[in-house]
């Protein structure tokens, strides 16, 4: 699903290699990167500011697709989703901030909803998809039958509610003991795209490459 091969031919291109990135153009057009640190990144500034602080808000998630749970014919499912809604975002927010905290990236770095202080940055968003998928295809069918998976997809902004960028990122899982458990494929899959917006944070702010994908 990465375009690995294609990725390296672009980055011998120093022109395109800068879009990858993740420089802005010099018409101030926004630079996209597909399928780096997160599945689609849509930057509107070439850095952030190395003195902000960071304020993490619990993304929305009352109108995610909840995929297999839609149907509401198997009530683990159902339960799944439903838990997930609610503790989607704290756990989400949790995994941000525990990838950044380690690394000093920012000043601070802080789950909150009151208004964010001046010189700060605030990354906010929306789950848009929780989907439990199936234990009996994973456990029947193989390659990536029933997989669960989470999407979101967020913004990050200044303080005064400019956007210097857009994401969009899902994280899936679809191997487990006789099939595996919704409830835990849902929870890994959201403290991985936790984990992966951190390191998305942790790259752009140092400068480094937004092209590679998550380690």
């Amino acid at each position: 699903m990465r375009f690995h091969a294609l990725l390296r031919f672009l980055a011998a291109t120093p022109m395109l290699a800068a879009c990858l990135h993740g420089a802005v153009s010099a018409k101030g057009d926004p630079a996209v990167i597909e399928e780096g640190a997160l599945d689609r990144i849509v930057l509107k500034s070439p850095a952030l500011p190395k003195d902000a602080g960071l304020i993490i808000r619990r993304f929305a998630s009352d109108k995610a697709d909840l995929g297999t749970a839609e149907k509401k014919d198997n009530q683990k499912r159902v339960d799944a989703a439903r838990m997930i809604q609610g503790e989607g975002p704290r756990i989400l927010a949790e995994a941000i901030v525990e990838g950044l905290s380690p690394a000093g990236s920012f000043p601070f770095v802080k789950v909150s909803e009151d208004p964010a202080p001046e010189n700060s940055l605030v990354v906010e968003g929306r789950f848009t998809m929780i989907n439990p998928g199936s234990r009996a295809k994973r456990y029947w069918g193989g390659f990536g039958a029933g997989m669960s998976g989470v999407a979101v997809e967020g913004t990050v902004l200044t303080s005064d509610g400019r956007v210097l960028a857009e994401f969009q990122h899902r994280r899936h899982s679809g191997i487990g003991i006789g099939g595996g458990d919704y409830v835990k494929f849902l929870t890994d899959d959201t403290r991985d795209v936790g984990t992966d917006i951190a390191q998305f944070l942790k790259r752009w702010v140092a400068g480094g490459d937004l092209s590679k994908e998550p380690d």
